[in-house]
């Protein structure tokens, strides 16, 4: 057993930061709803009064709340899971089991790092805690101990302490406590590996080619969606307005003005975001690091991946390069993001990307599969899209823009050459206990290698149009966060349908003997 831990003392002076981060919502919606009065100046004494007092009591109230709850906040180890211990009125217990942890996760935001403090996570498949704030020693530590436990209890050589309920030495252990007669052995400890790193113009070309400008589109539009979005846009347009007599061409540049800066902000962001990305390896156990601002560390066993994922899209393709990813059996409401997939390298050449994966995933064979669409089932994949694309140009040109059909066969075009790459990437290849599945939409590919064992739903998916064509869509889902985590292959003949049913019906190739071991076999 270890004595049980308290939070960072910085952890109590974030009470009244979560205090201030919930209110600051309603105190910017109160100072746009009241700008004009504001800005006017005629604000008087008891109003102004009156709502510094009701803020001030909310953040009291909030704040107090959660300084108490910080304060009881406990967590250690004992008997083979990680207890964590909160509540104010109600306390809440929750017990992890060591052996059943799969990810040991903490960030670094830049406050935090000023006092060498760290945000946790810890998941298990089906549930998972967060701690805010711990020392960064105790959260290296206790990932240290957890990583032993799990290799100990992996290896059949745990050996359980014996302490009475209410003794506990220090956490982490000290190593001159023993147990009398127990020889004290100088076991060098296994460290982490590094497997491969991001090269600073490997992170520059990333940053450019991984939607830049959607990275500060979802900024800004979530910032607008606060303050409210009218008032600014009405000014962006009005300034280039005053600039160009012609409105089509203040409409242009404002738009070309947009695209520039917010795909600049945009590569500054992903560049700070995936600063000195860095993939490490011990024993079984994976963890990639990264950030500037924000340095954040994930874990993920290898024994517990459910399938890999390689993306790329066209213009990576181009210059060579892909991302790989995995998924873990995660499904927590705890984590503020999608804790189920782990990305492992972010940007990756595609020779390097295969030594990694044989280096880390030994019993995974990455096949790429050829196209099995059949010529008939090109259309399907822009036909509904190209009779929505006709509707809307054809209504903005009769209400609108006389010249709206020209944008609208540009569209076209685009839309036709992504369906016809998609039908040219969708495709599968079965191989014993595996499969390997690529799927498209719009100019990206997702390429899902999974083992039989890890599938737990496969689904056909038909319509009578379908049915006539001898077509059909197929589904494999495997366990990952709350829906799963799904490939899904379209508009293959129905052959190849019953191709892949038949393999997720009878095992993969594998009989019954064989089948329980198939995720250990290497393949040649």
């Amino acid at each position: 057993m270890y004595s049980p831990q308290k939070l960072h003392p910085i952890a109590y002076l974030g009470s009244v930061a979560n205090a201030l981060k919930n209110l600051w919502i309603p105190l910017i919606i109160v100072f746009f709803n009241q700008r004009e009065t504001i800005m006017s100046g005629n604000i008087s004494l008891p109003w102004l009064l009156g709502i510094g007092g009701i803020f001030l009591l909310l953040v009291i109230i909030f704040g107090g709340l959660d300084f108490i709850n910080k304060y009881r906040t406990r967590f250690w180890i004992e008997d083979g899971k990680f207890i964590y211990k909160d509540g104010v009125l109600t306390r809440r217990e929750k017990e992890f089991d060591i052996e059943r942890i799969q990810s040991i996760d903490f960030s670094e935001p830049i406050f935090h790092r000023l006092f060498k403090a760290v945000k946790l996570e810890v998941f298990t498949p089906g549930e998972g805690i967060v701690i805010d704030t711990m020392k960064k020693t105790q959260a290296e530590d206790l990932q240290e101990i957890i990583y032993d436990e799990q290799e100990r209890i992996a290896q059949g050589t745990e050996n359980a302490d014996t302490v009475e309920i209410g003794d506990a030495s220090p956490w982490p252990k000290d190593a001159s406590v023993h147990d009398a007669g127990e020889e004290i052995k100088d076991t060098p400890k296994k460290t982490f590996v590094t497997l491969h790193k991001l090269k600073r113009g490997e992170l520059l070309l990333m940053s450019m080619t991984s939607g830049a400008l959607g990275a500060f589109v979802a900024i800004l539009f979530a910032i607008l969606n606060i303050i409210g979005s009218q008032f600014i846009i009405e000014r962006y347009f009005d300034y280039f307005g005053g600039l160009f007599q012609n409105t089509i061409i203040a409409m242009s540049v404002a738009a070309i003005f947009f695209v520039v800066v917010g795909y600049t902000f945009g590569v500054i962001i992903l560049l700070i975001k995936y600063y000195d990305y860095t993939l490490s390896k011990k024993d079984d156990d994976l963890a990639v690091q990264y950030g500037l601002l924000e340095k954040k560390h994930k874990s993920v066993n290898i024994n517990r991946v459910q399938n890999i994922i390689i993306k790329d899209s066209i213009l990576r393709r181009m210059i060579g390069y892909y991302s790989l990813s995995v998924t873990i059996t995660s499904d927590t409401f705890e984590s503020e993001g999608d804790n189920s997939m782990v990305e492992i390298m972010p940007f990756i050449k595609r020779d390097v990307l295969y030594d990694i994966v044989e280096e880390i995933l030994p019993n995974y064979e990455v096949i790429k599969p050829k196209s099995n669409v059949p010529l008939r089932g090109y259309r399907r994949y822009f036909q509904i899209s190209t009779v929505i694309l006709v509707l809307i140009t054809g209504i903005v040109q009769y209400f609108w823009l006389s010249w709206a059909w020209i944008l609208g066969l540009f569209a076209l075009f685009i839309v036709i050459t992504a369906g016809i790459y998609s039908a040219r990437n969708n495709g599968y290849v079965i191989k014993d206990d595996e499969v390997n599945m690529l799927t498209t939409s719009f100019f990206t590919r997702s390429h899902f290698v999974i083992k039989h064992d890890k599938v737990i739903e496969g689904a056909i998916l038909e319509n009578p149009f379908l049915i006539r064509s001898r077509l059909a869509n197929i589904s494999v889902t495997t366990a990952a966060g709350i829906v799963g985590s799904t490939a899904t292959v379209k508009f293959i003949d129905r052959k190849d349908i019953e191709t892949i049913w038949n393999w997720i019906k009878e095992g993969g190739g594998h009989d019954e003997e064989d089948f329980s071991e198939s995720n250990q076999i290497v393949e040649d």
